[in-house]
């Protein structure tokens, strides 16, 4: 029997994998850069209780070789609520590129609160160009369109301020203390997302977000080699499939597939069925 974790900074997906049966959990997502052990322990609270788990995988933000220390405290962690399980962590662009490419080769791609990129090959990451995090990039995503729209409405070029103050019950006093003196700034701001899709109608909307997307080709996709297929994972890139796909056919690329998890990707993998 395998767990199977695929997490994001707002939301984790778990899936159960036993002969017969495959059972799908929801949690909030874990970071493990942005989460303290007891924060972490609280979320696997969240879980019920899943005796005879012997493998765990779990693929998440803030995970993965480059952030060693990080990963091995979410390890420990998991490994105290599955004692008897081996336990595996990697990162969410890990999950990605066995998701969407499996054994074969490509530039997988993750927009949801954050954004990354990689070359992958045979499940083997050979290049990844730094997202930098929603402040100094992570162009394209959740937490980089809100932050825009907010920025467009306070300044007057996204002409909406009443309509978006009013959809959330804001201020703009109070927007100001959640980005500048509260955590998970990002996932605050990626709340917006839905609110830019049931606008993009509107000129303003839709030129933000092209923009925005515009970028994340020209800033990431743009260094790796020429001619691979490219594919995305991810929240935001699901609900704007259609205007990422236009946006990145003007920029010169095409896009292969877009699913919003990689979960069931991860689940085909290691079945080996990809």
């Amino acid at each position: 029997m395998i767990l199977i974790a695929d997490s994001g900074s707002t939301k984790c997906t778990w899936i159960l994998d036993s002969p017969g049966e495959t059972r799908r959990i929801r949690t909030i997502g874990i970071n493990a850069i942005q989460h303290t052990r007891e924060q972490i322990r609280s979320v696997l609270e969240q879980l019920p209780a899943l005796g005879g788990v012997e493998s765990v995988y779990f693929y998440g933000a803030g995970c993965g070789p480059a952030l060693p220390e990080a990963s091995e405290k979410l390890r420990s962690e998991l490994a105290a609520k599955f004692p008897k399980a081996d336990v595996h962590v990697e990162s969410d662009l890990q999950a990605a590129a066995l998701a969407l490419y499996g054994r074969g080769e490509g530039i997988a791609c993750i927009l949801g609160t954050g954004a990354n990129s990689c070359h992958c090959r045979r499940g083997e990451i050979l290049q990844n160009v730094p997202p930098l995090g929603y402040v100094l990039g992570d162009e394209g995503s959740g937490a980089v369109l809100g932050r825009n729209l907010v920025n467009g409405i306070f300044k007057g070029h996204i002409p909406l301020r009443e309509e978006f103050l009013e959809a959330h019950g804001l201020t703009y006093e109070e927007i100001i203390r959640r980005v500048y003196r509260e955590p998970y700034a990002n996932r605050f701001l990626a709340s917006f997302a839905p609110f830019i899709l049931a606008h993009t109608d509107r000129p303003e909307i839709r030129g933000m977000v092209a923009a925005s997307f515009r970028d994340f080709a020209r800033r990431n996709l743009s260094r790796y080699p020429a001619g691979l297929p490219v594919s995305f994972v991810g929240g935001i890139a699901g609900h704007f499939a259609q205007l990422l796909r236009e946006t990145l056919a003007e920029e010169g690329y095409k896009v292969e597939k877009i699913v919003e998890s990689p979960a069931e990707g991860l689940l085909e993998y290691h079945h080996g069925e990809k």
